[in-house]
Parts: C-alpha cells; structure tokens; sequence
C-alpha cells in the first residue's frame, strides 16, 4: 500500500498502515483491537494517521469496486441542484480528523430520566425530540451523539454496559474496558463491542450499524449459537425487524458515516418514504407522501439540512414529484 500523502510523519503513517493490514486479516483477535485501541489513543497523530490510512484505502477499494461493476442506465431524473451533492466514485485521499465526527451543530433538549436499574444496575433514559440533536458523555468515558427523535436506556452492570435503543439513530465512541463489554439491543439486534466508534440507526423497523474505527459484533434475530457478524471500519449491515438470513455486509465510507452528524443526510438507492420520515424528524411541520407511488421513488444523493421548504424543493428538482405547501403540512406527489 502506498502510503497517503498527509503532514504526519512517515514513522505514524507507517504504523497506522501496518496496524490496517493486522485488522483486517481473518486470524485477528479481539487483544489485537485492544493492543490497537491503546496505540490509537496514546496520541492524536496516531489518530489522524490511522484515519487518513484508511479512508485512503477505502478511496483504493471503492475504485477496484466501481472499475469491476457492470455499466448501469443512468437515473431519469433531471440534474442535481448545486445543494445535492451526487455519490459519484472518485480516486481521493480523504484526510478525516477527530474534531471533524463531532462537528454538528447540536441543540439542547435531551431529557434525562433517571430510575431504579435492574439486578442493582444504575438505568438512564435519553431522550431527544424532534429537530433536537444531543452530544453526551456517559460516566464511563464513552460518548454518544444522539440524532432527532431518539430514545436510548443506559444501564450499567457490574460485567457489561448495556444499552436499549427504541426508536432513533445514536453515533457510540466507546470507551475500553475489557471487563465489561458494550452491549446495544435495539429490536432483535444485539451489538458487542469492548471499545470502538460506530452508528446504530433504528427506524420503522430497519436496523443498520456502521463501523467507523474497531470491530464490532452483530446479530440480526441469530440463533444463541450462530457465529455473529463482525464488522470491521468500513463496514455495514441493514436488517428488517423480524426477518432471519436477510442481514449482509456492504461497504460504508467515511463521510457517509459521518453525514447526518455534519448536518447532510446521505441516500443509497432510498425510498422516499425513508427520506420523508427522516425530514419529519427534522421538523415540526409534516411532509406527507400522495400515494404509495410516490412513497416507492428510489433517491442516491446528499441533501444538505438547512430550511424545510428548501430542502423539498431540491427533492423536486432531483425527482419527477409536485409538492403543495400549506400551513399544517408539506405534501408530495408523483408527476
């Protein structure tokens, strides 16, 4: 691997490159990502270097990928505006820092309720509503930032740090501690990890983690026996509620891990269901779909969160719908 141009000296760049290569072989195990993790955190540069190491490998990879795919029709629909930025490969180095995961403007409003916790345990709810997003850092050291209309209970045992997650999308940097292990259940989903960063989203019955740094333990409505997923930087899985053998691997990148936390929200193929409901989360005033055509349209691209009625707007440039606007709702229908 060559190794990415950036200000940190070749000595780091070499050790953060050598570190990607351990990872991601099969025979890894679970002291390697502690050995990393400390290695990681005894200074910022040997995060920076690890960082930029690897969003240049997934550059690498995303156009080995692209370079063996099929040809695909282009998508009828007319030319992106200059507020939707298409997802489009191209060979780049992306030098990802630190300071930039928790760069989102946040607003107050998470409510705390504390209550007595289960088998002795210590229990907290938080919550945050709708167009409120909440950075908080648990007693542990770890740090959880919480998108809008998100629900999460944190309980802590005496062997395991345990987390419910209702409704909502949730980015964890985990603190280490191979004592007691994270545990996330949202749905029929468990999640392990020990010390690591990843986003958990929970909407309308989908499941989806993505790995930003570490490695992380899935299991989508598993049998107790069956060996989990584990996924790896630069990985993600989605899982339907209820439904069994449908979780898979794909690959994520960087930013788009990082999207809805730097105020864009990133779409792969999406139904414009999904996009409504998340922009209903975003604002107070509804957007509602005609019928079950429109609620079915199929969107790739970012949209930048600012104003609601801007960012409809740009759904019907980059979508072949009509939008009628009133006082009490926003309301969008198929050509």
């Amino acid at each position: 691997m060559t190794r990415p141009q950036t200000d940190i000296d070749a000595e780091t760049s070499e050790a953060a490159i050598g570190w990607l290569v351990r990872l991601q072989g099969e025979s890894v195990t679970e002291q390697d990502w502690l050995d990393f993790d400390a290695w990681l955190t005894a200074s910022p540069t040997h995060a920076q270097a690890y960082d930029a190491v690897l969003a240049f490998d997934q550059g690498l990879d995303l156009d080995t990928r692209f370079a063996r795919a099929e040809p695909v029709a282009a998508p009828l629909t007319p030319p992106l505006t200059a507020k939707v930025i298409p997802l489009r490969p191209t060979r780049r180095a992306w030098a990802w820092s630190a300071g930039a995961a928790i760069a989102a403007a946040f607003v107050a409003g998470a409510v705390l309720v504390p209550s007595k916790g289960l088998i002795g345990g210590r229990e907290t709810t938080y919550v945050t509503g709708v167009g409120e997003r909440r950075a908080i850092a648990l007693e542990d050291g770890s740090r959880i930032d919480m998108n809008a209309a998100s629900r999460v209970t944190v309980r802590y045992d005496r062997h395991a740090r345990r987390i419910k997650m209702d409704d909502g999308q949730v980015f964890f940097d985990v603190a280490k501690d191979s004592n007691r292990p994270f545990l996330i259940a949202a749905g029929d989903t468990q999640v392990r990890v020990v010390g690591t960063q990843f986003d958990v989203r929970r909407r309308d019955g989908q499941v989806g983690v993505k790995v930003q740094r570490g490695l992380v333990e899935v299991r989508p409505n598993m049998a107790s026996d069956a060996t989990p997923f584990r996924l790896r930087p630069g990985q993600g899985l989605s899982h339907q509620e209820g439904q069994t053998d449908d979780a898979k691997l794909q690959p994520v990148a960087v930013e788009e891990i990082a999207g809805w936390r730097q105020g864009r929200l990133i779409y792969r193929d999406q139904p414009l269901s999904q996009i409504a409901g998340d922009m209903n989360r975003l604002f107070p005033r509804p957007v509602k779909l005609g019928d079950a055509r429109t609620a079915n349209m199929r969107l790739s691209g970012v949209l930048i969160v600012d104003e609601q009625d801007a960012m409809v707007d740009r759904l019907s440039h980059l979508l072949p719908v009509d939008t009628t606007t009133t006082e009490d709702a926003i309301v969008i229908r198929a050509r």
